[in-house]
């Protein structure tokens, strides 16, 4: 699982506050029992409140007690307490879906596995291409957004943009860039699965 936020210095929708993240995006894939991977995910529509929304489809696609990988994941879990207190109608499957999240970045972090130059880093920008090496460019390969500062300003600006063309363009960047975060972990959770 992975989001992507935003803010907001003057809030536009109600129970957000100045600079409050507001996740607009998700990238989900997902493993199941016979190994196949299917991925899921969710862009709000620009210029709109997407909590709501993306809060429904969420709780759709991750079932109650099912373990959810996340790279850094305090940050996701953040995103989903911070849900659970805006729709408190869904707070006890987004508790769950948090209570649930098994951070990917941990053994990195704690050095169970480490490479000599993730030079004490362990971010997924540093250790997909370590890992992975044929995997070294997908993130530059990108169009227009390559990392979550890009992506967060993107999202800010598609509401005033008119040109139908270039809306699409970063509808598909956004969408290209969240959904490569995500198969990255599945990379990297194949390549510590044969580590052990």
């Amino acid at each position: 699982l992975d989001f992507e936020t935003y803010q907001q210095a003057v809030p536009e929708y109600k129970g957000v506050n100045p600079f409050m993240q507001i996740p607009f995006q998700y990238s989900l894939h997902i493993e199941h029992k016979n190994k196949s991977i299917e991925h899921k995910e969710f862009l709000g529509v620009e210029g709109t409140d997407p909590r709501q929304t993306l809060v429904e489809k969420l709780i759709r696609d991750i079932p109650l007690n099912a373990t959810t990988l996340a790279f850094n994941a305090s940050f996701e879990q953040m995103v989903l307490k911070g849900l659970a207190k805006q729709f408190p109608q869904y707070k006890d499957h987004l508790l769950n879906i948090s209570d649930n999240i098994v951070d990917l970045a941990t053994p990195f972090q704690k050095r169970y596995y480490y490479l000599p130059d993730m030079k004490g880093k362990y971010s997924i920008k540093i250790v997909l291409p370590l890992l992975i090496p044929e995997m070294k460019k997908a993130y530059r390969d990108l169009d227009l957004i390559h990392n979550g500062g890009e992506a967060m300003q993107a999202f800010a600006i598609l509401g005033e943009l008119t040109d139908k063309d270039q809306i699409q363009r970063y509808r598909d960047s956004l969408l290209a860039y969240c959904e490569l975060d995500t198969l990255a972990m599945v990379k990297i959770l194949n390549v510590l699965k044969s580590a052990t």
